[in-house]
């Protein structure tokens, strides 16, 4: 049973779940264009999306291995080989992609598209070993990722890309923090992020007014008769919860590491509520 529990920590599979739901959205979105087995395409749409978010964490842990080792936050990763995250890679990848052939062959380029974005980012010296490029990587892999999901049920549109452009916002800025997150660790390792180029104080600040942009954009979706009002309360409510847990965490942010965890698990969890109320009413409603 440890041997089990230590191997479902070196896949991350909680962590790779949420992240998942960044894919899945897009379905949600365009669900109600759509509506005849919602149930039955959900299901298969999100098992592709979870498979592909594995083997997107895998090749990250295969690439990263050897940094990795220095970063306390990842010690489960160690139980484990390198030659097992490249193993896993394929087996995960090529699953999901079999997946999609069967049941949407036209989405297979942003499958692989998606992939490759993230294999980029997990590159060494390159992609999250540069200040800036690995948060505009995580800008353009939720684009492409949420309109992924998104065209399982109807065409791409400009409707879909604008309303992903609001995601792509969030992963944005929750990236600069996770950043900030890693930041020791990566002045150790030399790897030269936007958080250790700039320091933690300017990062910090910079990663919550992307948030605060990501939500004025979302009311300008609104007023642009892209999204309902529910829609529009339930995220901009999340935001007010946010900023008011930003007054609270931003001094302990540059000095504990604990905090800094904490901090994202809780603005985490506020915009997982959001979507799931979402969800719940275009599924139930």
């Amino acid at each position: 049973m440890m041997f089990v529990i230590k191997i479902f920590k070196a896949l991350r599979l909680t962590e790779v779940l949420l992240m998942s739901g960044f894919i899945i959205i897009g379905s949600i979105f365009s669900i109600e264009n759509n509506p005849d087995d919602k149930w039955v395409n959900l299901t298969l749409v999100s098992i592709i999306s979870y498979l592909l978010m594995l083997s997107v964490y895998t090749a990250n842990s295969f690439l990263g291995y050897n940094a990795d080792k220095n970063n306390e936050r990842l010690d489960s990763l160690k139980f484990v080989g390198k030659s097992f995250y490249i193993i896993t890679t394929i087996i995960f990848y090529f699953t999901s992609f079999m997946m999609c052939l069967v049941i949407k062959p036209e989405s297979l380029l942003l499958h692989f598209i998606i992939f490759l974005l993230w294999f980029l980012y997990a590159m060494p010296r390159f992609g999250k070993h540069l200040p800036v490029v690995g948060t505009v990587l995580h800008f353009l892999v939720t684009i492409v990722q949420f309109n992924f999901a998104y065209m399982f049920f109807y065409p791409i549109s400009e409707v879909s890309i604008s309303i992903s452009i609001f995601f792509a916002l969030l992963i944005s800025a929750g990236h600069l923090h996770h950043e900030i997150i890693d930041f020791e660790v990566d002045k150790l390792n030399m790897i030269k992020t936007s958080t250790v180029k700039w320091g933690i104080s300017k990062t910090k600040y910079f990663s919550f007014l992307i948030f605060l942009i990501a939500h004025l954009y979302w009311i300008f979706l609104f007023k642009m008769g892209m999204i309902d009002k529910l829609q529009m309360f339930v995220f901009c409510s999340g935001f007010l919860i946010h900023f008011v847990l930003f007054i609270y965490f931003r001094n302990s942010i540059e000095t504990k590491i604990s905090k800094r965890l904490n901090y994202r698990f809780l603005y985490r969890l506020i915009y997982l509520i959001c979507g799931l109320v979402i969800t719940s009413k275009v599924l139930f409603l």
